[in-house]
């Protein structure tokens, strides 16, 4: 079986307190929720001040393409809260950079850690990958905290223009491998 039809076997997951699940469009005013409050957004992507914006990034961003990209609702709430997905995947080279958040309230709770680990399990038992990426901000101590958490280790540290602001920032590059394919 192919990695596509591999991840869309797994476009639900549950684990203990989540359900990673594919986005939709009924999840616009959560999104919104997110999208529109800078508390939440310090280190993955520019506020959006309207609901246009935001319906905009969640369908571009989210939606388009939806295999590799998983809504994070927690069970007890039973909505969304946050968001993981492989920002970039390469079937031939089997490796990928993922990237994720949770909304500000849920920070905190283990609930990061919780998708983080459960993705990179499946990266490497069921989707083949060999190798998995994140990077953060310099600054962003609680994102790295998840990856070292998640076994990530970090690989380098590098000066580099942020995506939106193209003003140069501090990154750590993390890296996890496949047991014995280091």
């Amino acid at each position: 079986m192919d990695l596509l039809t591999i991840l869309a076997t797994y476009s639900v997951i549950e684990t203990e307190h989540l359900y990673l699940r594919p986005f939709s469009f009924a999840d616009a005013e959560s999104f919104y929720a997110i999208a529109s409050n800078p508390d939440n957004l310090d280190f993955i992507f520019p506020m959006r001040t309207t609901r246009s914006e935001s319906d905009y990034l969640l369908v571009h961003g989210f939606l388009k393409n939806p295999l590799g990209v998983w809504a994070v609702e927690e069970k007890s709430v039973g909505k969304l809260i946050g968001a993981i997905k492989f920002d970039k995947l390469d079937p031939v080279e089997r490796w990928a950079e993922l990237g994720y958040f949770v909304k500000k309230e849920f920070q905190g709770q283990g609930f990061a850690t919780e998708m983080l680990k459960t993705i990179a399990f499946l990266s490497f038992q069921e989707f083949g990958l060999k190798k998995l990426c994140l990077v953060t901000h310099e600054e962003n101590k609680a994102s790295q905290r998840v990856a070292e958490k998640s076994g990530f280790k970090v690989k380098r540290r590098y000066k580099g223009s942020d995506r939106y602001t193209h003003k140069v920032r501090k990154y750590l590059a993390f890296e996890l491998y496949k047991e014995n394919d280091n």
